[in-house]
């Protein structure tokens, strides 16, 4: 038997391999440096902008919901407000007060007649005080019935009344006007309110501190309207132009400053408002705060050069030693390998070396499998988990010994009893494994073993029967079944009682199914299934959860939303199927459209700590859904 030397190295190859290693590691070291620091730098600027996106969607909701109390406030004042004469009960300053008392987003609600005096206000100092005539909008085209809400100009005072009393501008009490039109006794007069700014600028002031972030409202002239500590935007002039072209394109979206290379945006206009929520970003204020952190690595990549060049100096001599117990491990393998057969592996799993009585063993050639895994000889008779703690053990520096049966080159089975020694190297590392096999073929195939065989092949196919039978999902609709709903309840409470979030529980039945099936068939009604499914996917976040439950029955799991947002999910998903026909083919090429409805029971808690209050959660949604079939079906039930 050849014994293998390809461990050693001469001495003067040894010298050349420790100066490159040497070399290359200090070259690591000093790229990690350079590209670390640019990756970091470009890592922050695109967590950056990803910030940047993320916000726009949250603050452009809050802004459109502030709004909605504004303009919900100048109807409900027109409509309660709907007096013959000026001198009525209504007009007085602490009843429209009482209006308003509850908002943060409305300062103050004032009426103003046609030459824009103010003649009612819930701020007595507001009383007689002139508007700008810029701020009474001409309706004489809409007529004295328009109720249209209009917005105007911001202003950096603290109300009304500060405008024509010449008091000095203050921007941190801006205020931004908001009007509709009444007719009192044949007169048109306008109620107006004033919006706080301030509100806007001190709640983005606590969501982001970020210092190169600015969070601004603009107006469809490219004027801003709000911004929070930041003046980003303001310091480049045309930015508000260029954002309006990017919206003339797109109502939302993110783009590159041409103007100033260093600032990016992330912006979503408001249908509803004349308002563009926008938070731009400066690339050049990160990366100023970013130079500590590229000082601190350029002193670690320093310590580290040190560190491997005295690593270095102590491995040279570590290898000696090294060295001498692999020639030892050499002389070992020539005593033993004329009776046994041998085997060696690199640390992971690839075949180095076998000797002669191995390879006439196997049928294989020592080119045949060299590089190659030991998977080569398996005979798919033991499970994975057998292989997965073979290797956890003497990956872990252990021998190993049991017994396996292999498969040779002819395709005949052998079986082997084998022993795995792991050698280490001086970190007490895995550098290779040997393996010592004894052949026990002829022993084994007079034993019970082919009995044992049999027995984990019947025990595999029970196991692959059961897990046929708990599958999870609904095979006509793709999405979970029951059994699958219930166990997604067992994280969304766990979470749920950790967190403290509220949970929200949707029933969705379709309304006079069973008149689908009889009146087209069953194929028909498959297709309506399916392609309900399909309408509600698309309409849910990744984190809610849709399962059939029933023949048309079906339950969304809503984690982390209220009751009001869990509302605006179950309309969606009404109108969805409602206002859309389905089309139906009924075979022979005919087509049916057909109209489906669907009526929803809705239930939601703030806290769902157990299973009993899952439970009666859920049965709170039928109740809902019970009251939406009897209310006249294709609505929405709160329960």
């Amino acid at each position: 038997m050849a014994v293998r030397t390809d461990f050693e190295v001469e001495p003067i190859k040894f010298r050349i391999i420790f100066a490159v290693s040497l070399i290359s590691a200090l070259a690591v070291i000093w790229s990690v440096y350079f590209v670390g620091t640019r990756y970091v730098q470009e890592s922050a600027i695109r967590a950056l902008k990803q910030q940047t996106q993320s916000e726009t969607a949250i603050l452009e909701d809050h802004l459109s919901r502030s709004l909605d109390v504004v303009t919900a406030r100048l109807r409900l004042v027109a409509a309660y407000a709907n007096v013959q004469s000026l001198n009525d009960e209504r007009l007085r300053g602490d009843r429209l007060y009482e209006l308003i008392q509850e908002d943060r987003v409305v300062r103050s609600l004032s009426l103003v007649d046609d030459n824009g005096r103010i003649v009612a206000s819930s701020n007595s100092r507001n009383l007689g005080a002139l508007m700008p005539q810029s701020e009474l909008p001409d309706i004489a085209a809409k007529g004295n019935n328009s109720a249209t809400i209009s917005f105007g100009n911001v202003y950096e005072y603290r109300d009304i009344f500060e405008i024509t009393q010449d008091t000095p501008a203050n921007s941190s009490l801006r205020f931004w006007l908001a009007s509709i039109p009444v007719n009192i006794s044949g007169r048109i007069y306008h109620w107006i309110a004033t919006i706080n700014i301030g509100l806007f600028e001190n709640l983005w002031q606590r969501i982001d501190e970020d210092p190169n972030t600015e969070i601004a409202v603009f107006d469809y002239q490219g004027k801003r309207i709000a911004a929070h500590h930041g003046d980003i935007s303001k310091s480049t002039q045309g930015f508000g132009k260029e954002l309006l072209e990017n919206v003339s394109r797109t109502d939302l979206g993110f783009f590159e400053s041409q103007i100033n290379s260093n600032l990016f945006a992330a912006y979503r206009s408001s249908t509803a408002y004349p308002a563009i929520l926008t938070v731009v970003g400066d690339k050049s204020r990160l990366i100023e705060t970013l130079k500590d952190d590229h000082n601190q690595a350029k002193f670690y990549a320093l310590a580290g050069s040190l560190i491997v060049l005295l690593l270095m100096a102590g491995l040279f001599r570590w290898y000696l030693t090294y060295e001498k117990s692999l020639a030892e491990l050499a002389n070992q393998i020539r005593a033993t390998g004329a009776h046994l057969m041998i085997s060696e592996s690199s640390p992971d799993g690839k075949i180095l070396w076998a000797n002669p009585l191995y390879l006439q063993t196997t049928g294989y050639r020592l080119s045949e499998i060299k590089g190659k895994s030991h998977r080569i000889f398996n005979s798919d008779l033991y499970p994975r988990s057998f292989y997965k703690e073979m290797w956890s053990q003497i990956s872990r520096g252990e021998i190993w010994s049991g017994t396996f049966r292999n498969r040779n080159k002819a395709g005949e089975f052998f079986w082997v009893k084998t022993t795995v020694i792991p050698f280490l190297d001086p970190w007490k590392r895995v550098s290779r494994y040997v393996a010592l096999y004894t052949d026990i073929t002829e022993s084994i195939r007079t034993s019970e073993q082919v009995d044992h065989e049999r027995s984990l092949r019947k025990e595999l196919s029970k196991k692959n029967r059961e897990l046929a039978i708990n599958a999870n999902t609904d095979t006509l609709t793709g999405v979970p079944n029951r059994r699958a709903f219930e166990q997604f309840r067992k994280t969304v409470i766990e979470q749920a009682h950790r967190k403290t979030q509220p949970i929200s529980i949707l029933m969705l039945d379709l309304d006079k199914f069973k008149d689908v099936n009889d009146t087209y068939g069953h194929v028909a009604g498959d297709q309506v299934l399916q392609e309900v499914t399909t309408r509600w996917l698309q309409q849910m976040r990744t984190s809610d959860i849709l399962a059939r439950i029933g023949g048309e029955e079906f339950a969304v799991l809503l984690p982390q939303t209220t009751v009001a947002q869990a509302e605006l999910v179950a309309e969606k998903l009404r109108d969805v199927i409602s206002c859309t026909p389905i089309t139906l083919n009924l075979g022979d090429g005919k087509q049916l459209a057909l109209v489906v409805t669907v009526s929803i029971g809705l239930a939601s808690s703030d806290r769902v700590a157990d299973d009993a209050g899952f439970d009666a959660l859920m049965a709170q949604a039928d109740d809902a859904l019970y009251k939406a079939k009897r209310g006249g079906r294709n609505r929405v039930a709160v329960n």
